[in-house]
């Protein structure tokens, strides 16, 4: 067996997510067709509506978003809103999601490791087109089958899903109220969105957006020990994890964050995992991001 076939269908029945729905949304911004899933709270909406968690990579973080969320719904109600793609296959969701995550990016600049297919610019770069898909057509579709909070509205992502937490903020800094950027992959594109904190700063400062913001670290991410890339050579691997600087890069635009003098709501907060690498500190920053965003 390869490690993509998937072994054989029994009889048993497959399993399901309790106070769960999922349904596919074709987008026209984005031209594809996105697998959204919702976590439905048993207690009823407060007045003011649900807060919304809206989240990429849903394939993979809806489940553990989901229990998550069941446990916040005893004192903190609000709608999960995952937004994967309608396959499974591993290869597929990898490319998919590397367009959606992504700013436009110079081909020479898009890192390859053994194994995975080259780039091709039609992979990469929808970042922008992800974002208007979900505020411009997704957000209306929530807000049509479930009573929301549109003042209580949070962006989640990992990785690179962090990084497109960060282009949107610096994109659009009023679309959301929250914006939880997890262990984000700073050194893509030659850290092109670190240099967009100084602009971010004159918005804020102008008054123009109040967000708040939070980035995460696992302590553990710059040390090559635990990560394994197949492939590749220990030495290749810890050539890669320091041209990454994944904690140095966290704290530094952590900082610059923390220290813009906004308005009046506006705050920046880090939270580094200590004993936690890149796998490992994912269901703490998704604890940590619920917390954030609904229990400020």
């Amino acid at each position: 067996m390869t490690e993509l076939e998937q072994p054989a269908a029994t009889a048993d029945a497959p399993v399901t997510l309790p106070f769960s729905v999922q349904f596919d949304v074709a987008s026209e911004i984005a031209g594809r067709t996105y697998r959204v899933f919702v976590f439905q709270p048993l207690l009823p909406a407060p007045s003011t509506g649900y807060p919304v968690v809206t989240m990429s990579d849903g394939n993979m973080n809806f489940p553990m978003a989901m229990v998550m969320a069941a446990m916040f719904q005893q004192t903190a109600p609000a709608l999960m809103v995952a937004v994967g793609y309608p396959t499974a296959n591993p290869l597929e969701l990898s490319a998919l999601r590397c367009r959606d995550l992504t700013p436009p990016t110079p081909l020479e600049n898009i890192i390859i490791t053994p194994g995975q297919p080259p780039a091709i610019a039609e992979n990469y770069g929808g970042g922008e087109a992800f974002l208007r898909f979900l505020t411009e057509e997704l957000r209306p579709l929530i807000a049509a089958r479930w009573s929301v909070d549109p003042t209580k509205q949070t962006l989640y992502g990992y990785s690179l899903g962090g990084l497109f937490v960060l282009n949107a903020l610096f994109d659009a800094p009023g679309a959301f109220s929250a914006y939880v950027a997890g262990s984000p992959s700073i050194w893509w594109n030659e850290r092109a969105v670190a240099t967009r904190v100084a602009d971010f700063r004159r918005r804020v400062e102008a008054g123009e957006a109040k967000p708040r913001v939070l980035v995460t670290i696992g302590a553990l991410e710059q040390e090559p020990g635990k990560t394994h890339a197949p492939g590749m050579t220990a030495e290749e691997v810890a050539a890669l994890i320091a041209k990454g600087r994944m904690v140095d890069n966290a704290r530094e635009i952590a900082g610059e964050l923390a220290a813009i003098a906004g308005p009046p709501g506006y705050e920046a907060r880090f939270h580094e995992f200590g004993g936690e690498d890149h796998l490992t500190a994912m269901a703490g920053t998704l604890a940590r991001a619920l917390d954030f965003a609904l229990r400020p």
